[in-house]
């Protein structure tokens, strides 16, 4: 194929690509309004069955004889529980679009912050244990003076002694708290 070909197939493939784009954005436009009409829908069937469940029920109180009380019983009680169990599954539907979108929120707003930090590791402008991938020297341990635990300085079973003496996790004779759980 020539060039000038070429040129023209990746031209229309291009404006395809934008095409497509623009209708995608579209459809994303309305799922707004989509989860709208969940709430709304949901919001008007969930207490008009409800109600009519009461009314059937009150129609078929008021009278002794059964004949009398089926009609009540297929109109309001039938018909109220099936916009009960339409309006509670809208109410879902609609709750469950909610935690779709918070968790495509949460998940941009993630990818935004490796973003961030992957740029500023480029940069050199991180935290030299980011950039070196060494993590902070880890904090003194220490001991009571006769003690055979070792601690983290912040640990509740020494806390306000004043007999401490610094130890290394690798000494003999000492083992771990298991409070503060220092290895």
């Amino acid at each position: 194929m020539t060039a000038l070909t070429e040129t023209h197939l990746q031209a229309s493939a291009q404006v395809r690509q934008d095409k497509l784009a623009e209708r995608v954005g579209v459809l994303r436009g309305r799922a707004g309004l989509g989860d709208r009409w969940l709430l709304v829908v949901g919001g008007l069937m969930l207490p008009l069955g409800i109600l009519l469940v009461l009314m059937g029920w009150k129609g078929a109180a008021d009278t002794p004889l059964v004949f009398e009380q089926v009609p009540y019983l297929i109109s309001g009680g039938i018909l109220g529980l099936a916009l009960v169990f339409a309006g509670s599954f809208l109410y879902f539907a609609y709750w469950l679009t909610l935690l779709v979108r918070e968790n495509r929120d949460g998940r941009a707003q993630l990818v935004a912050v490796l973003s961030r930090v992957e740029t500023l590791l480029e940069q050199g402008t991180a935290p030299r244990a980011l950039r070196t991938g060494t993590s902070a020297p880890a904090a003194a341990l220490v001991a009571t003076r006769t003690g055979t635990m070792y601690h983290r300085p912040d640990c509740v079973a020494v806390d306000g002694k004043s007999d401490l003496r610094s130890v290394t996790a690798d000494l003999p004779g000492l083992t771990p708290c298991k409070l503060c759980d220092p290895s």
